[in-house]
């Protein structure tokens, strides 16, 4: 058996290695596993995203993809879309998310995301779709040659 080698915590790390070695130990499907994952289900789908839609009379619910946008969709397991909304602009502060990852930075996309309720994933593709198609917010900012596909999909779909 091979010795445990001693790890180190990356900075800003909000668990601890120690909970990681343990958790490694476990099957991850016991009791304590089953009752987040009930109580995530009836937080994001019965008092969350679900309650939103009913309350409100919604399709989706749309929200800037900043931040922590995907979370109310993750916890609940349902769909997510994000599309292209505008990028940061020259001025903006560089900030990190995580080690070597700079957002935001000059340029860098943003985007909408719509989140919606389970099996609606249809209706989120249909309309990200048409927000795209209506402000081909894609095309006003370009990668750098090399980046961009020689092919797109208009050039192989339906021939």
């Amino acid at each position: 058996m091979m010795p445990t080698p001693r790890l180190k915590s990356q900075p800003g790390s909000k668990i601890s290695l120690r909970e990681l070695i343990e958790s490694q130990a476990t099957t991850g499907r016991n009791a304590t596993f089953f009752e987040s994952l009930a109580f995530n289900h009836e937080l994001g789908r019965d008092r969350g995203i679900d309650a939103a839609l009913k309350q409100h009379k919604l399709d989706a619910l749309v929200l800037p993809a900043v931040g922590f946008t995907t979370v109310p969709a993750a916890i609940a397991g349902y769909p997510i879309i994000t599309v292209p909304l505008g990028f940061y602009p020259a001025n903006v502060t560089i900030g990190t998310a995580g080690p070597q990852t700079v957002y935001p930075a000059p340029g860098v996309p943003f985007g909408l995301s719509f989140l919606g309720t389970a099996f609606s994933d249809f209706d989120l593709i249909s309309f990200g779709f048409a927000y795209e198609q209506k402000t081909q917010t894609r095309l006003a900012r370009k990668a750098f040659a090399a980046a961009i596909p020689k092919t797109q999909l208009k050039d192989v779909v339906g021939k």
